[in-house]
């Protein structure tokens, strides 16, 4: 099948051409795209500081509906219905899918793009270890920090101090929050504690691994990508602090979509207000560009409806 797929070299580009799109595995799903988000990582390979994935891996924040199904693949799913997807490539026309990729959703709206909601989701549930009353900092305030404080609370937990310069509002009024409206570097300016029991940190700036901002047994949790150099694990090893990396490639990541699903179909998890414009995928560059010289502060996605 002859679709069209867009992607990017990683020169500030974006290319359209044909591809042969193979038909689906026995275990995979055929998906028409209809909305797709742009990652900040999509816009990091559109500018060339992130690794240039192949062009038919490209796009990863998927909306579509079910065209075709594999020998395998009915079971709980049909065609007509739609699927959010971790799977790529989300930026073609049409793409396969399988099964463990995708989560069912009631209508094509931007915020069932579950991908991103379910990486906070899967970022807060490797603190959930059953002590309601532990402290915990997260350092930002844009999307994952709002789903991991929002999944957090409706599990329970209440003790937040966040950081950050996004979302004022919405901080100043949250429950169990101290919020400090400052950038996340300011830190060391706060004195409320010593430590905190988990630590959330969402900022690419290594220097929070260098500090000692996690009380004894409790657990830092790298939620961005950053590179830290000559970094003493003295403290974490005397201290019995642990290091957490999570990752949506965990196997359970799946897990963490159908939570989102449930949860933002019930309004426990609010993410309207935190997607930006929608682009059609025929103006997909101006996307990336608004994303990339600041005029599009939140997360924008792509429409293929003609």
């Amino acid at each position: 099948m002859k679709v069209k797929l867009l992607y990017t070299t990683g020169n500030k580009d974006i290319i359209e051409e044909i591809w042969d799109k193979p038909e689906p595995a026995n275990n995979e799903i055929e998906v028409q795209s209809i909305i797709t988000g742009i990652c900040s990582s999509d816009v990091a390979m559109y500018n060339g500081t992130f690794t240039t994935l192949p062009k038919v891996i490209q796009g990863h924040e998927c909306v579509g509906r079910v065209t075709k199904l594999g020998a395998d693949a009915g079971k709980g799913i049909k065609v007509g219905d739609y699927v959010a997807t971790r799977g790529e490539p989300g930026f073609a026309d049409y793409y396969n899918t399988p099964v463990g990729n995708f989560v069912r959703v009631p209508t094509p709206d931007p915020k069932y793009i579950l991908e991103p909601v379910a990486c906070g989701i899967n970022i807060a549930k490797c603190i959930m270890e059953g002590d309601l009353n532990k402290s915990i900092a997260i350092i930002g305030t844009g999307f994952l920090a709002r789903v991991i404080y929002e999944y957090l609370s409706y599990n329970g937990y209440k003790d937040f101090t966040v950081y950050g310069s996004g979302f004022k509002d919405y901080w100043s009024s949250a429950k169990g929050v101290e919020y400090y409206p400052n950038k996340a570097h300011h830190l060391d300016t706060h004195k409320r504690r010593t430590g905190f029991d988990y630590f959330i940190d969402l900022t690419s700036k290594p220097h929070y691994m260098q500090s000692g901002y996690v009380n004894t047994n409790g657990t830092y949790v790298v939620g961005a990508e950053k590179v830290v150099e000559h970094l003493d694990f003295s403290k974490f090893l005397w201290e019995n602090i642990t290091i957490k990396c999570p990752s949506p490639r965990t196997d359970d990541f799946i897990e963490s979509m159908s939570d989102a699903a449930m949860l933002v179909k019930a309004h426990k998890i609010k993410v309207d207000d935190m997607w930006g414009e929608c682009y059609h995928r025929d103006n997909a560059k101006e996307a990336f560009e608004n994303r990339t010289n600041g005029k599009e502060l939140l997360r924008n996605y792509i429409t293929w409806a003609k």
